[in-house]
């Protein structure tokens, strides 16, 4: 009877997409199970979610290097290199990247239904490198329906970074 082979990717490889400004790279290997989904993303400094929620997907990530501040529900985190974060389904939350390079986290699921969105509405990456303008689908009218169709509705506006800025100072 064979044991079953290791699941198993190389650095810099991996199925890629730009989606919203960022980079995903799924790092299951082709052909393995699609869960959990395992996916590398890197968003640039500045860059910043809408304000969503996940229906049941819990969202959760090492964060690799960067930092940035997360609103989930009522609470903030600054989170940078080597935090680990799980953000509840169902709770709304948004972020913005603070550091003056990007951030690399590294997404965790039991679901795929992230992964399917960034499927639908993401863009083939020729590189593994952050999208230049135009190398992406940023007709956020489409996001927006593919978010609710993907069991992601957007809520509201991205966090700013005055407001994240503002949170740093209060919190130091």
């Amino acid at each position: 009877m064979n044991a079953p082979s290791p699941l198993f990717t190389r650095n810099g490889t991996g199925q890629a997409w730009w989606f919203l400004g960022m980079l995903a790279v799924l790092r299951n290997p082709s052909g393995a199970p699609r869960t959990p989904v395992a996916i590398e993303l890197t968003i640039p400094p500045g860059g910043a979610s809408p304000l969503h929620t996940h229906a049941a997907l819990d969202d959760c990530f090492h964060m690799l290097e960067g930092e940035m501040v997360v609103r989930c529900g009522d609470e903030m985190l600054v989170l940078g290199a080597g935090d680990y974060a799980c953000l509840p389904h169902g709770v709304p939350y948004t972020f913005v990247v603070i550091s003056p390079g990007p951030v690399r986290l590294l997404l965790v699921h039991a679901l795929d239904r992230f992964l399917a969105l960034i499927e639908a509405g993401g863009t083939p990456a020729g590189e593994l490198r952050l999208p230049r303008d135009g190398e992406f689908n940023s007709d956020f009218e489409e996001i927006g329906r593919l978010c609710a169709e993907y069991d992601a509705p957007i809520m509201g506006p991205p966090l700013g970074e005055a407001e994240a800025r503002a949170f740093l100072a209060r919190s130091a």
